[in-house]
């Protein structure tokens, strides 16, 4: 009885807010999972955004005036935390980032920080979708991205305003901050920075310490699975985990520590040889290496498939390769749900005035499209006009005039129609820039250039996509699970066609 209580309790809006919620796409039985993986950066550890991409944009300007001789006044270029969000597309051969709806359109596009207008966006993408298999297309999967692609913009607007248009190669340039931002996180140049002092860039989660003990206690064995170094990942789970009264190392958490480990080809079946993973020595209970695979981290747990959830931040390289090359369940962490939550949930007058304007000016189209119909149908009877009237139909007077009164009746009625239609005209147009007025205000309320990362318009976006897709469920942050009983049945929303609404 007390577990059918809590599981009632959970299953109300006021016992967890919305924001800390854990939302599902694919049902998913917390008890049917014997291992639990996590991935290190943006997932068990949540950076201090503006500090951390800051850091990196920074950097990387002075890696390109040093090594690739780009004009010393790029470095009084400024970090705009909101001008980029994930989910973004960079178009290298245009000098474009565009922001993309789930039926993969350009819904809204910028050159360089400039926003296009939709005939040029329209004479650029010509309403197709794009192959963004292509070479020339950067999908922006991480929070990584972030500072890298702000710098690409800010560079396309700065190179252009020294020369022509045409003289930039806008991918030369993409190139080149990719390749040093690459080089910044490779020699540790921002690295060094971060274990210094952790604590400027790592935000600490009270409650994390709490769900990994609760997923130990009901029996789940837990695995760190990183790209990052031994000494990156030690500096920054000593930060999250180890608390000084305690005296506990980080390590003891889990029951296996793989990093280095070169996601995503950690998770490909048919990997190409490479180097033998190499064994470290830790205070883990279990084994920890430097390197490895898929198999290796299977069979060490006595776990595979859907026996294993890892939770991840990357669509890509953490949840997608894994579900679909071992058939692990995925949990995403998408850090940025909190804030959209928030919002969303402010904005819930604004959604339900926007619902109602658009059932309006749909029902004013269908009454324009009634009257247009009975209107052209009255100017067909109209072309037939009787020179003559027949005796039994009007006055002499009206036989003279060569008009019966029908014929005058339907020319009022004709009238009408006209009056009737401009009238509608008028209000559709009106309802219609109310429309276009109050999605600017909410889309901006998200972000003021790009809207909300999971929408575009009245569509999903094609990052939203990937998150309905690829993750079994997501949410904002590992502790969020705390809320949820170690055997709860996560069950994904019934599904409604556009009929059923």
């Amino acid at each position: 009885m007390g577990r059918q209580r809590e599981r009632a309790l959970l299953e109300t809006d006021t016992f967890i807010p919305r924001a800390n919620r854990v939302f599902t796409n694919r049902n998913l039985r917390l008890a049917g999972i014997a291992a639990i993986g996590f991935d290190l950066d943006h997932t068990l550890a949540h950076y201090d955004a503006p500090s951390i991409e800051r850091l990196a944009f920074d950097a990387t300007k002075r890696k390109l005036v040093e090594k690739r001789g780009y004009p010393e006044g790029i470095l009084k270029l400024r970090y705009n935390p909101d001008f980029v969000v994930r989910g973004l597309i960079v178009d290298k051969k245009r000098g474009n980032v565009l922001k993309m709806d789930a039926f993969k359109y350009v819904r809204r596009a910028y050159h360089g920080r400039r926003l296009l207008s939709k005939e040029e966006r329209s004479r650029v993408y010509r309403s197709q979708m794009l192959r963004l298999g292509h070479p020339n297309y950067v999908s922006v999967d991480t929070l990584f991205h972030l500072p890298e692609v702000y710098l690409y913009a800010a560079l396309v607007d700065f190179l252009e305003s020294g020369r022509n248009a045409s003289d930039v190669d806008y991918t030369a340039v993409y190139e080149d901050v990719r390749a040093m931002i690459d080089e910044a996180h490779g020699d540790g140049s921002l690295k060094r920075v971060i274990v210094r002092n952790p604590g400027q860039f790592v935000r600490r989660d009270p409650k994390l310490v709490e769900t990994l003990e609760e997923f130990r206690r009901s029996g789940k064995k837990l695995f760190l699975l990183t790209n990052s170094e031994f000494y990156y990942s030690d500096a920054l789970l000593r930060h999250l985990l180890e608390r000084k009264q305690e005296k506990r190392p980080w390590e003891s958490y889990f029951d296996l520590l793989i990093v280095d480990s070169r996601k995503p080809g950690f998770f490909l079946e048919s990997r190409r040889p490479g180097p033998l993973p190499q064994r470290l020595e830790t205070r883990c209970p279990g084994p920890a290496y430097s390197g490895g695979d898929a198999s290796l981290l299977e069979t060490t747990l006595g776990a595979a498939g859907d026996r294993i959830l890892y939770f991840g931040d990357h669509t890509y390289g953490d949840i997608l390769r894994s579900k679909k090359n071992l058939g692990w369940r995925t949990a995403m962490i998408v850090s940025e749900l909190e804030q959209e939550v928030v919002t969303t949930e402010k904005l819930v007058r604004d959604y339900s005035r926007l619902e109602k304007l658009i059932q309006a000016h749909d029902e004013l189209e269908l009454a324009k499209a009634e009257i247009g119909r009975r209107h052209r149908r009255l100017l067909r009877e109209l072309e037939v006009r009787p020179e003559v009237a027949t005796e039994r139909e009007g006055t002499t007077g009206d036989r003279l005039a060569g008009r019966s009164p029908s014929h005058e009746r339907k020319e009022r009625q004709r009238q009408r129609f006209e009056e009737e239609m401009s009238a509608l005209r008028h209000q559709a147009s009106t309802a219609a820039g109310e429309i276009r007025a109050l999605r600017r205000r909410i889309e901006a309320e998200y972000n003021p250039y790009w809207g909300s990362v999971f929408h575009e318009g009245n569509v999903v976006s094609r990052f939203g996509d990937q998150v309905r897709d690829f993750a079994c469920v997501y949410t904002s942050r590992v502790s969020n699970l705390l809320r949820y009983p170690d055997s709860y049945f996560f069950q994904s929303p019934m599904t409604w066609m556009a009929h059923d609404l």
